[in-house]
């Protein structure tokens, strides 16, 4: 029986793990030798929050998360909210490693973006290298310390990018910290998309082999029925 490649998967803001293997429920189906693996936040939320109607319904009676808490800032650093959420997601991917790569979705992509930063600098070593970073909806780290020295990270990455999704331009401004980033625009917005056939073609490739060089790469679905 061949053992599926690992995916550690981080929701977004005020959901949880089950709400988004549900918004990966096409990814499980086209994509059967990656087991995407979601995880709760480690910050329980309570219900006054603005959400969409239809998350609400879906949440009623379950619990929910954030990877965030301004509770936990020390010596006014921003970064210090995520300690927390990022430690423990250092300590999965070492005890539970290997992982094929992470995945980050809205708030979720917070973590990932820590995690490749860290691994860039030297900072963190998970005792085998990642294959691949995935963005849904992602942003560029908006608490970045702009006096450290910044590095690029080495890791593939894949950018899932909603031309209607109101961090479309914080999505773009993440790409230019990878050095071999794939994109694929798509016209939704800020969710986990619904792949068309030729995104799932595309992505397969990506899967297969996430170390070639994507950097000219950019799927976009109108220019690709021209």
């Amino acid at each position: 029986m061949q053992v599926k490649q690992k995916v550690l998967c981080f929701h977004g803001f005020g959901t949880n793990s089950d709400i988004l293997s549900y918004q990966l429920r096409q990814f499980k189906k086209e994509f059967k030798d990656i087991e995407f693996i979601t995880l709760n936040g480690p910050i329980p939320l309570n219900r006054n929050i603005i959400m969409d109607e239809n998350l609400a319904k879906m949440l009623e009676n379950q619990n929910i998360y954030s990877w965030m808490s301004f509770l936990h800032m020390k010596n006014n650093d921003m970064n210090s909210i995520y300690s927390p959420a990022f430690e423990e997601v250092v300590k999965i991917l070492k005890e539970q490693g290997p992982f094929f790569g992470v995945m980050g979705f809205s708030q979720g992509s917070s973590i990932a973006v820590r995690l490749a930063s860290k691994i860039a600098a030297g900072e963190v070593d998970l005792g085998y290298d990642l294959q691949c970073f995935i963005f849904v909806s992602a942003q560029v780290n908006p608490f970045a310390n702009t006096e450290a020295k910044s590095y690029l990270c080495r890791v593939p990455s894949l950018h899932l990018i909603g031309m209607n999704d109101f961090l479309v331009d914080r999505s773009l401004g993440l790409v230019v910290q990878f050095l071999n980033p794939y994109i694929i625009y798509h016209n939704q917005g800020h969710k986990v998309p619904t792949l068309t056939y030729e995104q799932v073609k595309e992505l397969q490739k990506f899967f297969q082999h996430p170390a070639q060089d994507w950097t000219k790469t950019v799927y976009v679905p109108q220019l690709a029925k021209l």
